[in-house]
């Protein structure tokens, strides 16, 4: 199903195949509940995963826009990001992070525990498919 993330006013807000409202949740800022310039959107079963890109973090929330969780932070070792422009998960639930100025893509557990990483030259999105092949 097709996801995109919008903005209303101060407000985020998720919308499933272009036309069924799923929820709106955060605003603009750096609190836990908030995002700067957020870059993209995954919703996986219960939870919407979003990259913070200016925040250089990713924020997990529930479907009813409830908050769940942020991990990263802005560097370069693992677990942090510079600039993170795409999210996607696995059919495992695991979270993978197009980390555009760090030249890589990195995978997480769901609680946000980095699994590994590797390299790709400026990583602005990621997906998977059935068969479990990142693009």
């Amino acid at each position: 199903m097709w996801r995109s993330f919008f903005r209303d006013g101060r407000r985020y807000g998720v919308v499933r195949d272009g036309a069924v409202f799923v929820c709106t949740f955060g605003c603009e800022g750096d609190g836990d509940q908030n995002f700067c310039c957020p870059a993209g959107v995954c919703v996986d079963g219960d939870n919407i995963v979003v990259a913070d890109r200016y925040n250089n973090r990713i924020v997990v929330a529930r479907r009813d826009g409830s908050f769940v969780r942020t991990f990263g932070s802005e560097g370069v070792a693992h677990g942090q990001f510079k600039i993170p422009c795409g999210v996607c998960v696995d059919a495992s639930g695991v979270i993978i992070v197009a980390d555009t100025h760090n030249n890589r893509v990195q995978m997480f557990t769901r609680d946000g525990t980095f699994v590994r990483a590797f390299g790709s030259n400026l990583p602005c999105g990621v997906c998977v498919d059935g068969d479990g092949n990142i693009f």
